[in-house]
């Protein structure tokens, strides 16, 4: 599919950061678009491989944006959930504000929190408050309690969207 999208984060006290996805499915409030790595990264020990392929999943409402994560050899890296606000889908372009805190799903089922830390500096330097903070890590236990449900309902869709993981997509 040769059609892209914007896709931009709001990050609290830091720059914006904007990203150019393919698109494989709009829905309106829900779109389906992927991206691959042209090289390798890290998320603190966890390494994801130059060729990864994401597919991503927005849904206005939702407090979460939901990624696959394949390997270049067609295994499955993991699902990385980015906890959001405020996801905003348009014809052109997905927004949504970064609650700093993430949850990274290994293959075997075992998850780990990412950037507790950050979400703690940005309640020190006011960013965040504690209400806000409370809410944020409430969703966060709430993803992990629904993520089996989560993943399904994603990998339905795209086997409804004609769409396969091991894919040319990006």
């Amino acid at each position: 599919m040769a059609a892209t999208i914007t896709e931009i984060k709001h990050n609290p006290g830091k720059p914006d950061q904007s990203f150019q996805c393919g698109l494989l499915h709009h829905g309106g409030s829900r779109l389906v678009i992927s991206y691959r790595s042209d090289r390798p990264y890290s998320q603190g020990d966890i390494r994801i491989p130059a060729g990864t392929l994401t597919l991503a999943y927005y849904e206005e409402g939702l407090p979460y944006v939901l990624w696959k994560m394949i390997g270049p050899a067609g295994r499955l890296v993991g699902h990385y959930v980015h906890l959001c606000d405020r996801v905003r889908i348009g014809p052109d372009r997905v927004e949504y504000d970064d609650q700093l805190l993430d949850l990274w799903f290994f293959p075997d089922g075992g998850c780990r929190v990412l950037d507790e830390d950050e979400l703690k500096q940005a309640c020190d330097d006011g960013l965040v408050d504690g209400q806000t903070a409370d809410r944020i890590r409430s969703s966060a236990a709430e993803v992990q309690r629904g993520i089996h449900r989560i993943m399904e309902d994603f990998d339905a869709l795209l086997d409804r969207l004609g769409i396969e993981s091991h894919s040319e997509y990006a």
